[in-house]
């Protein structure tokens, strides 16, 4: 398992930054801090035992058996290589490095009667990975997550019950209700404090969101462009143009995505390999120019794979510059 330190120079402990920050930040609303997520934040853990999953299948076609069986791998080996996007330090390791923003897909598997965060396989169960976020919380009392369930999979209306009744049991009151104020952007942390929230759920279901107090739209308030490149310079020249919105959080997706040439040619490799580790150091740069908040040179939540300390640090600290 990949472990990352938390006790950090210059005093900023990430595991409780939230609760550090200055008390102008702390009166300010949730779209000008610069918050750190990773994307596809569940799929830290894939078990290559399972079938596929929805997003899994539609990799078969372009992933050759001939090819793979030269290299001595499996097709569930390949979909792993090229799904798996953070390191293997669970929820509870990327709360205590300052993530406070999760990218989550989730599909319902029948096999088990289950629901499971997926990406190219099947990962943690969505239950155990909530317990888990709950209970680092108790423990955190002024720190805030953001969860982005964006994505859902061979779902129908009662396995969103079941998801919902997993969050109503797990979170309880710290679920941040659509009482609190009319937009989520707007909520500052001085606010969810005064009332113990810590959880802001965005859940991309309109028909389902609508019907539940602490479920807030998230077509409705998360802008999150997506750069669709598989190039440095592409995907740095995206972040560039992108401006931050002032009516939603604003997403940087600071990330590379295959395409099916880059995985046949590297059929060997991983994400992490060819494309996170060598775009990290640019993404590092690029923060570098940037400070928290609205406007061209803004930035509010910024997402990228295999997220390092390095790029942890340069998007807290915009929140002191």
């Amino acid at each position: 398992m990949s472990r990352m330190a938390t006790d950090l120079p210059h005093g900023l402990d990430l595991a409780k930054w939230m609760t550090g920050l200055p008390p102008d930040l702390r009166t300010a609303p949730l779209k000008d801090l610069a918050i750190p997520g990773t994307h596809d934040s569940g799929s830290f853990y894939q078990d290559k035992s399972f079938d596929l999953s929805p997003v899994g299948q539609q990799l078969t076609d372009i992933i050759h058996d001939e090819a793979v069986q030269i290299l001595g791998l499996t097709v569930n080996d390949v979909v792993n290589s090229w799904s798996v996007t953070q390191l293997d330090i669970g929820f509870t390791g990327q709360l205590n490095v300052g993530v406070r923003y999760f990218d989550l897909r989730v599909a319902w598997r029948e096999s088990d009667n289950s629901l499971y965060f997926v990406h190219g396989l099947y990962g943690m169960k969505v239950e155990t990975a909530m317990l888990e976020i709950a209970d680092w919380l108790i423990s955190h009392p002024k720190e805030v997550v953001l969860l982005d369930f964006n994505h859902f999979y061979s779902m129908d209306d009662s396995h969103h019950k079941h998801l919902i009744a997993i969050l109503k049991d797990k979170f309880g009151s710290k679920l941040c209700p659509k009482t609190i104020a009319p937009n989520p952007v707007d909520v500052t942390l001085a606010k969810l404090w005064e009332n113990r929230h810590q959880v802001i759920v965005f859940y991309n279901n309109n028909e389902v969101a609508d019907h539940h107090t602490y479920l807030w739209s998230d077509w409705e308030y998360i802008h999150s462009p997506d750069p669709n490149t598989h190039e440095i310079s592409k995907l740095i020249d995206f972040l560039d143009k992108e401006a931050c919105t002032e009516s939603k959080f604003n997403v940087s997706q600071a990330i590379l995505m295959p395409d099916a040439a880059t995985i046949v040619g590297n059929l060997g490799h991983s994400q992490k390999t060819v494309l996170a580790t060598p775009a990290m150091p640019h993404v590092v740069r690029w923060l570098s120019r940037k400070r928290s908040g609205s406007g061209r040179h803004g930035v509010n939540i910024v997402i990228a794979d295999f997220v390092d300390l390095e790029f942890l640090l340069a998007v807290t600290k915009l929140n002191y510059t």
